[in-house]
Formats: structure tokens, sequence, C-alpha cells
């Protein structure tokens, strides 16, 4: 046992995304992998910061795919691994992941992949569970902090005990929620180091020996009692409504089905699945059989409520089920409180006559005022970009460049928001490194001028290949590459071109070198600020009859915060001079810099929000913005 296991173990609030870099602690993982991706990031920047303290490696890859190699890698070396990414990030790293399954581990591998329901940081939502049945991987799915902790702990012995891949299935409540854990404080520093043994079966040609492993596997897993007993049916205290029901559901929405279970006086029973797959049959039918109605709760997707109708189907039993469709649960969104008030009056109510019961819960639910959009007037927030933002300006010069008609796919980043109003640059995005690739079809398609917006953290992590084939297919299209030199959405961790004041331990690549390294022959870097020449250079670029690739560079506000040196600037002011001022709103309206605003008839600047970017000065038309520093003009 090491010294850190001996220390006394306390209490201590912490969110679920901390738990699981606790959990990683506890059970002595020494290589971590990642890229950045909320509602994960937290899990990554904490691993990083550890990193930076030598406790246990961790990198940031340059996407999800290479993540989970690099983390396969260890694991066939013998040292425990673990790689992370949020939900549409397993999309990429899927390819790995599928014939790892075949593979599997020498050390424990876990592979922590955290949903997004309600889209609340991505462009879609998924649900993970189906990776593990698609895959025949083993799933965990913790309800609380402490489980996280607990679970990892038994994911990784099950994985060698098993010799595969493990999945931690979290999403954005499990993953940001904040309850107490008990801790347990580690200091040691996790070795990293293993041994590759060479084995020539995995190169074998007749692969479908090795797929008949991994279900030799999963059936083993399915009967293991440690795993199994993740499942269990939870006693509420007090006498239950009814001896006949039972509520069915998953770890990450347990602690809402618990909590109105408990407010709506029902006190039933509660079939808590956290082992999601494999499902082993006897165990569920077991569990079930003293009960005649099953009501399913599930966030996202029917899943568990496929897996037991295909059981009792299969065993004819006499349940009723009450899913999806009967209880009304949305099929979309985070499943909280409110959206879950109309299943629970059908729970409530009498399953013989759902049809008299329906018309008589929706005019009496507690939650009823905020149930529809059509009740529900809520003003509306648009997300926006930051003040100072340097995107901004490149988007100032894209609009002024091009016509209202031309196409302009977008990318996922902070860019993203561009599109929203009152910027309104960018038509189209779809996924990492979307943007160039919708933009070689647009440019097949249509005869306008199509430009591509995309970051430097997107672009290193899936921008490459579709600018290659622009380059290879002699597509015509524009390239903005917006620099920031920072993954900003997430919270500013480091991309390939950060320089070494941003992330020391890692190169920096030179972003032009790469472009051109790929064949583009037109490309220029430009500095965000120079407005008035970037539209001339970005109008060149546009009648370029090739690929081309304008890189917009700027300093992301994260890093100006963070950077002490860069603050200096914050002694500076910018003003309107309300003599030249012409009130012709470019600086509102066109440049849409949200520290403009207009007050009392005249635009003003808020000196509150404004961080001094000059990037106003350069739109003026009229020069009445000025920048002053110790109260002289400059």
């Amino acid at each position: 046992m090491s010294d850190s296991e001996t220390i006394t173990k306390k209490k201590k609030l912490i969110i679920g995304n901390h738990a699981v870099v606790q959990g990683l602690l506890q059970a002595h993982v020494g290589v971590t992998a990642a890229y950045p991706g909320t509602p994960s990031t937290e899990i990554q920047t904490k691993l990083y910061q550890l990193h930076k303290k030598g406790q246990i490696f961790f990198e940031f890859a340059i996407n999800e795919k290479v993540a989970f190699e690099l983390s396969a890698a260890a694991s066939m070396s013998g040292v425990r691994s673990a790689v992370i990414m949020k939900h549409v990030g397993l999309n990429v790293a899927s390819d790995p992941m599928m014939a790892f399954a075949y593979f599997g581990t020498l050390g424990g591998m876990l592979l922590v992949v955290v949903d997004d329901p309600g889209c609340l940081s991505s462009q879609n939502e998924q649900d993970s569970r189906f990776w593990g049945k698609f895959a025949h991987l083993p799933i965990f799915e913790p309800a609380t902090n402490q489980e996280i902790i607990d679970m990892i702990k038994v994911a990784y012995e099950v994985s060698e005990k098993y010799n595969q891949l493990c999945i931690l299935r979290l999403t954005n409540f499990t993953s940001l929620n904040t309850s107490e854990v008990e801790y347990i404080p580690i200091e040691e520093k996790l070795p990293h180091k293993g041994e590759f043994l060479r084995d020539v079966n995995y190169q074998i040609p007749a692969r479908y020996i090795l797929h008949k492993n991994v279900h030799a596997k999963l059936e083993q897993i399915r009967v293991d009692s440690q795993f199994n007993a993740l499942n269990r049916i939870m006693q509420p205290k007090g006498e239950p409504q009814s001896q006949d029901k039972l509520i069915i559901t998953h770890g990450a929405i347990y602690p809402v089905v618990a909590y109105l279970n408990e407010y709506y006086k029902l006190n039933l029973p509660i079939l808590k699945i956290s082992a999601i797959h494999p499902l082993n049959e006897e165990q569920i039918l077991s569990a079930i059989k003293p009960y005649k109605y099953l009501y399913f709760v599930e966030e996202l997707e029917s899943y568990l409520e496929t897996e037991f109708l295909a059981m009792i189907g299969k065993n004819k039993t006499d349940h009723l089920v009450f899913g999806k469709k009967e209880l009304e649960v949305p099929q979309e969104n985070r499943l909280v409180a409110e959206f879950l008030a109309i299943p629970f009056e059908h729970i409530k109510g009498d399953p013989t006559d759902p049809e008299t019961f329906v018309k008589k819960i929706k005019s009496t639910l507690p939650f009823a005022p905020i149930l529809t959009q059509k009740e529900l007037i809520i003003p509306r927030t648009l997300p926006r970009l930051c003040d100072g933002c340097p995107h901004r300006g490149a988007f100032y010069v894209i609009k002024k460049a091009t016509n209202y008609d031309d196409i302009i796919p977008s990318d996922i980043g902070c860019y993203a928001l561009g599109q929203v109003p009152p910027v309104q640059v960018g038509d189209f995005w779809l996924c990492m490194g979307g943007g160039i690739g919708t933009a070689l079809g647009f440019s097949v398609t249509t005869d306008k001028h199509v430009v591509a917006v995309i970051g430097d953290g997107t672009f290193f992590h899936a921008g490459i290949p579709p600018l290659l084939d622009a380059v290879l297919h002699k597509r015509k299209l524009t390239v903005a590459i917006l620099n920031n030199y920072l993954t900003s959405m997430t919270g500013g961790q480091p991309t390939a071109s950060s320089p070494e004041r941003i992330a020391p331990e890692q190169e920096q690549i030179d972003i032009e070198q790469v472009v051109r390294g790929l064949g583009v022959k037109w490309v220029k870097s430009v500095s965000v600020d120079n407005i008035k020449d970037n539209i001339k250079i970005f109008k060149e670029a546009l009648a370029y009859e090739g690929p081309s690739v304008v890189i917009f560079t700027g300093t992301c506000v994260i890093d100006i915060f963070r950077n002490q040196d860069i603050l200096e600037q914050g002694k500076k002011k910018v003003y309107i001079d309300q003599d030249k001022c012409t009130g012709c709103g470019t600086c509102l309206y066109e440049f849409s810099c949200p520290s403009i605003v207009k007050y009392d008839g005249k635009f003003v600047i808020n000196q509150n929000s404004c961080i001094a970017c000059n990037l106003c000065i350069n739109v003026c038309p009229v020069n009445a913005i000025v920048l002053k520093t110790g109260g002289e003009s400059k």
C-alpha cells in the first residue's frame, strides 16, 4: 500500500470533473491524454496542471483520435491509462476505439466521455451509452461524484481482469455537479514507463478470431458480480404509493428522479442502472419480477427501455412498460425537474386508465407555468464574442470584402458565434474541420465566393486534410484561419500554435509553414488590427484562382487577463470624441463592439468592459475614436 493510501480520508466539495481526476489518481493511472471539449474540460485542465507539477503524464493531443491512440499504446505497455473527451470527440476517436476492442488491454484503460444533453456547448446531442453495445465494451455510468471515484476503481479492475477497454459515461449534469466526496490527497509521482511485449497474434489476417474473443470477454463481464453489483434497487424511506410500481433509470439522471420521487411522495423503489452494458438478463428479470408496472425515465434515447423490452418479450413476462411515449418523457434536452412534471404525474396516476388520467393532470401540474414554450416568455440573450475579441476584427474584414450572397461555412469554436446577430458572418457549421470540408462542396456546386472560417486549434485538429484536398483538386476557395494561440471556447487551453509563454513544454508550430507545406501557394499572415489593409488583402485572396489562405492573428482576451504584462494595456482608455462623431453607427451596428452603446442619442464606450483592444479605432470612418494613455490622446 502506498503512503497516499494510508492518509485519512477527508470530506471535500468538488465538481464531478474533478472527481474524475481524483479517481484517476487513486487508481494510480500513469498516462492520460485528451483534446479540450466542454463539458469535459475541467478534467483535462486539472490533469494538465498536475502534469506541469510532474505528478502525472498528460498530453493535450492534436485531436481525440491521437489522444486515444497514445493512451492505447500506454495500456499495451502495461501502464494504466485514460483518455478523456466530450461526446462528439468520441466520434473522432471511434476508429481506433472499435479496433482496440479487438486487441484488449494490458494495463487498464478507461475512456471517459461526457455527453452534453441540451447542447449547452455542442452542435448536437448524442447518447454515448450506445457505443458500448456497438463496440462490445463495458460502460459505467455514475450518479454522484463519490460514485465517479468508486466506479473508476472498479472500471480499472474490470479492465485488467478481462483485458478490455472500459467506458465511463458522464453527462454535463454529473460532470459539473458539486457534491461531497471522500477525498484522499495524493502527492506521489505516478510512473508512466512500462514495457511493450510484442505479440504477432495481433497482426494475423484472421481478425474474426479476435472478434470472437471480444464477445467471449463481454459474456464474462456480463456475469461478473463486481460489475453487476453497480445495478441495484434504491428503496426510499416511507410507505410506497404502490407495491406494483418500479421506476427504472440510469446513473446520470438518477438524482433528479430520486428528488421527484420524494417530491411527489411516491416513495417508489428505483432500479438504478449504473453498469449500462452489458446487462445481466438473469439479474434484471429477478429485479423486476415483484413488480407489474415498469416506468422508464431516461435522458436522451430509450436505451434501457429497448433492452428491457427485449428481455421481457423473450421471456414472455406479464410486465406493463411505460416509456418515452407513454410517460411523455422528452427525447431531447436535459431532464431537469420541470421537464419531468408530466411523466411523474403519469407515474403517480392510475396505470389502468391512462387516457382519463392524462386529461386530468395537465391542468394541475406544480410546474405548469414553465412546461411549454408557448406559456413561457423569457427575454432571449444571444451568445456573443467577448469584449475585445480579435475575431471581431477578422469578421469585419470578411464582411467588408465579401458580397451578401457569398457563402461562408464556419466551424467549431468561438468564431461560431460570428454567425449570431449582430455580427452575422457564417452561414453553416457542421463539425470540427467541417468549415473547409463543406467549402469544398460549395466550391463545386456554386459560382459564388466561398470562405471557410476556422480557428487555429480546429485547423490542427481536423482542418489539414480538407485543405490538402483543396490543393489536390485545385478548388477555388478562401480559408480564414483565426489564430489567437488558444483553444479559447473551452477555457484557454494551449494549441499547437501557442507560444512558449503559454505552453513552455511544447514546440510552437507555425501555421503559415504548415499551410505552405500543404502546397497552398497564396498565403498571407496579417495582424487582426490592420483593418483597412486586411480588407484589401482579403479581396486579393478572393480573386485568386485556387485555394487561398489568410491567417488573422490576435491575442485572446483570456490571455490578456492572464498575462500581467499585457494587462498594462488596462491603463489605456478608448473614448469617442463627440465633436467628431457623426453618429453613423459603424462601430456599433457594423463592427458590433458590445462595449459601445448608444446613450442619450450619442455613441459612448462603456469603460467597465472595454479592454482597449483598439480595433474600433481602425473601423471609425471619421477617426472619432481615440486612445488615451495617462490622460493624453494618442
